[in-house]
């Protein structure tokens, strides 16, 4: 028998488990699919079959996959890549969902593994472990007994919701990080140290680094209530005890907020100039569950339990939409055990599974939620939220079982959460069977044998039944969910890709004619080091928008997605766009377009006149102080063409020709955070950057100016502040403890 009895056994356990299940990521990474298709439906050679491929999860390619990559590989002058020329005429990089180096673990990450795959997968991973690791503290902080914090711990880890969504990090790191802001509070209100309040510190950095938004809103309402309580009871200690709680948990949050501002101040910027709109409330609302008929509510109940009677969820075969939502038989089991054995210690977790289950079933209170409370930064089901409250109470409801007091009153209680399992398995199987569905008789059976391995604790605690039927649920749920793909078989070139690298000079942008085209979406050109006009950006600039509107196209999805333009190609916009390659579905005829190939169906066409990377304009009339201008045709203007002398992302530096008061024009959005410097006779100086035509990054030029320099200047670059910050309290925390454990050792000796 394994013992059971001690955290650091079940400790141990616990990262057994995981290792094991986690395992088939040293020779696969996390991907839905190969990206044949989007790179020009190339075929791949030695195809492993058996991997599942699912395109519902486009971010992953779309946005994810290359916004690292840009992190890991665009040049910068300093320790942070800034800004990227790849998309939408230039923006700055992203530095949040823990993708950037901004955040201390992923600059980690960057020194550990290559490339952007191998990145999301450790990030995605990483975040799981730590999620059933901080439930497996909290339960002992609390006085748990370890099974039970095995169990929820595993139980969270490796949750639907987690192995659905291992694609997108920024889901795992809300639970993860909100369990680890759990536990250090706790710790906190029973023994404030610098471990609690440091690693609630950072879990408030991380929800804001890392974790998806509108479910950190929910989590936030979730852990301030639970903190309420906290102080609550330290106030019935003393005001002194309250006092000091409130001091601590307050300013290690605002430390966290703190570390935190430089990217969210650039992210304030963003979302200001940004198009994004404020849509009406039903926009939020759709996503929440609706129920026509009796039937519609039954199959949401089944897909809410045990999905996986009717096949793999995350398959593209699966006959239903599947959205991670489920909770597992163990789950279910032990949520009746302690609604039955200890409501006391977990009214408040069934309260907080209410409040979120009425947010979304009664949609006019989540409409409400929308208007006042902060639930409208993107369309997201409150039913995720439960999560947390669920695995503590199930937690607790497994305490109840190793700790049994009462055997009458444990075996009713038993046998009620067999029943309900049962129960459950009932009408899955009903259901499928009265609307024709084929049904995974074998999974049935597994949950069945998971059922009686429950039931077998009616008279006794049997842990190492609980391990089995914690296995039998990882292999039938848990396993199957996780999205991998063999490294080696992703696709990063095409006949249609060799061919746009091939005939895309340097510093240049291909555009893709209206209708479009089905492959090199946009963003993904970025991976594969291309440079586009198109966008995927939820907070893509109006700048950005006037561009597109001049050139022809539209911005779609609220201002997200713009995949083609259907531009005048002799028009004064397009020639400053820098646009030298154009592919298109179909024939095109203009005199500056020249027809060069075809491929895989696209036809390529080289632009005969553009403006190139950047140019020297002399208008007739200039003012020296405007922040914006407008140039109805540079091409009518006395001109020079600059000598690109450096070129480090975000900071550039061009020879210029000046006899007069210029503009530098560079093929570039304009944005506030570019900073110019001219080198004239008295030396280099200030210059004035301004907007040029609503679009374009201009410098004015005085007279006598040999060199013009552009240095892109967020506040995002002082984000090692943060770093330096936390590792110095890592130190100042293993100092602390091995000093205390020293000391043990030395009253043992």
């Amino acid at each position: 028998m394994l013992p059971f009895s001690s955290y650091k056994h079940v400790l141990i356990y616990y990262i057994a488990v995981a290792a094991v299940l986690f395992s088939g990521f040293f020779s696969y990474v996390v991907a839905p699919h190969r990206q044949e298709i989007e790179v020009g439906h190339v075929e791949l050679v030695n195809l492993d079959s058996s991997l599942i491929e699912n395109r519902k999860f486009s971010d992953f390619t779309n946005a994810y996959i290359p916004e690292i990559t840009e992190h890991l590989t665009m040049a910068r002058s300093g320790w942070l890549p800034l800004w990227s020329n790849n998309t939408e005429l230039g923006r700055p990089l992203y530095q949040i969902s823990g993708f950037s180096s901004a955040y201390l673990p992923s600059w980690v990450i960057t020194r550990l593994v290559d490339g952007p795959w191998r990145f999301i997968t450790t990030l995605s991973l990483g975040f799981c472990f730590l999620a059933g690791l901080f439930v497996l503290l909290f339960t002992r902080e609390v006085g748990l007994s370890p099974i039970a914090g095995l169990i929820a711990g595993l139980g969270l880890a490796t949750s639907p919701l987690f192995m659905y969504w291992l694609t997108f990090p920024m889901f795992p790191a809300v639970w993860c990080w909100a369990a680890g802001a759990l536990w250090a509070v706790t710790r906190l209100a029973k023994r404030p140290d610098i471990l609690g309040w440091g690693v609630l510190a950072f879990s408030g950095y991380s929800l804001l680094m890392t974790a998806y938004p509108q479910p950190v809103v929910f989590h936030a309402y979730l852990l301030g209530g639970y903190g309420l309580w906290l102080a609550y009871h330290q106030a019935r200690v003393s005001r002194l005890e309250l006092a000091k709680f409130l001091t601590l948990a307050l300013s290690a949050l605002v430390v966290g907020a703190a570390l935190a501002f430089p990217v969210y101040r650039d992210l304030f910027i963003l979302s200001s100039e940004s198009a994004r709109v404020a849509p009406d409330p039903s926009f939020f609302t759709m996503v929440l569950p609706k129920f026509a008929s009796f039937t519609e509510l039954v199959r949401f109940f089944v897909l809410s339990t045990i999905p996986e009677i009717f096949g793999n969820p995350i398959a593209p075969s699966f006959p239903f939409s599947y959205d991670g939502l489920s909770v597992t038989l163990i789950a279910i089991f032990f949520g009746v055990v302690a609604l039955v054995t200890s409501f006391k210690e977990t009214w408040g977790w069934w309260l907080a599974i209410l409040i979120f289950c009425l947010l979304a079933f009664v949609h006019p209170l989540y409409v409400l939620g929308v208007k006042y409370f902060g639930f409208n930064l993107s369309r997201s089901t409150p039913l995720g939220s439960i999560t947390l409250p669920l695995t503590i109470i199930t937690a607790f409801g497994i305490d109840a079982l190793a700790r049994r007091t009462h055997h009458r009153q444990f075996s009713s209680a038993v046998f009620a959460g067999a029943a309900v399992a049962l129960v459950v398995i009932a009408i899955g199987v009903a259901y499928g069977v009265s609307q024709h569905i084929s049904i995974h008789w074998e999974i049935v059976i597994g949950m069945l044998l998971v059922t009686g391995l429950l039931i077998a604790q009616y008279d006794r605690y049997r842990p190492l039944f609980l391990m089995m039927a914690l296995v039998l649920v990882l292999g039938m749920t848990s396993y199957p969910l996780m999205l991998k793909q063999d490294p080696a078989q992703i696709a990063m070139t095409s006949p249609l890709v060799e061919k746009v690298r091939e005939n895309l000079p340097a510093g240049s942008r291909y555009a893709v004619a209206a209708p479009g085209i089905s492959v090199l979406p946009p963003n993904l050109n970025a991976t594969l080091d291309l440079s586009s006009v198109h966008s995927y950006n939820s907070l893509s600039s109006t700048r950005y928008h006037t561009l597109i509107k001049a050139l022809g196209g539209e911005v779609q999805t609220y201002g997200r997605w713009n995949g083609a333009i259907d531009p005048d190609y002799a028009g004064t916009m397009f020639w400053m766009s820098n646009i030298s390659l154009i592919l298109s579905s179909g024939k095109l005829a203009h005199e500056n377009l020249e027809f060069l190939s075809e491929e895989s169906g696209i036809h390529l066409y080289r632009v005969v006149s553009r403006m190139g990377d950047s140019m020297q304009v002399t208008p007739p009339q200039l003012d020296m102080s405007s922040t914006k201008l407008v140039l109805d045709d540079p091409r009518g203007m006395v001109t020079n063409t600059p000598v690109k002398i450096l070129d480090q992302g975000d900071v550039l530096e061009f020879e210029v020709n000046s006899s007069a008061p210029s503009v530098f024009l560079l093929s570039q959005k304009f944005h506030r955070d570019w900073e110019a410097l001219a080198e004239t006779n008295q030396g280099w100086q200030a210059a004035q950057t301004v907007e040029v035509n609503g679009v374009f990054q201009g410098v004015l030029v005085p007279q006598e100016t040999r060199r013009v320099r552009l240095e892109f200047k967020p506040l995002a670059r002082y984000a090692w502040i943060a770093h330096v910050f936390w590792i110095f309290l890592f130190v100042l925390i293993i100092f602390k403890f091995s000093q205390t454990f020293r000391r043990r050792v030395l009253e043992r000796v």
